[in-house]
């Protein structure tokens, strides 16, 4: 029997510089999952808006202080989004996650505990071992064009 699965939301971020490289982060020891890469991200904190969760999460992950964002797509299919473990009292996450476009932001990048490396990488090559919900994340980043994707 499969464990039971409970919704998440999250968020992540698409900060793209002037070369229109996209800015991923790989995950440290301290989180799950830990080195594969993947787009600057994660959970809510109890009463947080969508966007107030973005933009502390670049924050608190990359250092990077959000002057602008947009609303890219919102992903919830479970092929792409449920863990393949239990991640708490043995129930596995369906991951409901909002991404967002970061198009202005200010500061240096200084990443935390949670990221153990960070790079630019064009969106065509994308380094591995990546998370697999991510790389379609920043292929719609990528070409967003104004209209959300939701997947």
């Amino acid at each position: 029997m499969s464990a039971a699965i409970v919704p998440v939301p999250a968020v992540n971020a698409a900060v793209f510089n002037s070369k229109r490289e996209i800015l991923l982060t790989r995950r440290s020891h301290a989180v799950r999952e830990s080195g594969k890469w993947c787009l600057p991200g994660g959970h809510f904190e109890p009463g947080e808006l969508w966007q107030t969760a973005v933009e502390r999460e670049v924050q608190e992950e990359v250092g990077l202080k959000v002057e602008s964002l947009k609303l890219v797509g919102v992903y919830s299919d479970p092929e792409l989004t449920v863990t393949a473990e239990p991640v708490s009292n043995g129930r596995r996450a369906q991951f409901i996650v909002a991404l967002f476009l970061i198009t202005q932001y200010s500061g240096e990048i200084r990443p935390n505990e949670e990221v153990d490396a960070w790079d630019w990488f064009p969106v065509d090559r994308l380094p591995a071992p990546i998370l697999k919900s991510h790389p379609i994340r920043v292929l719609d980043a990528h070409a967003f064009k104004g209209e959300a994707f939701i997947r």
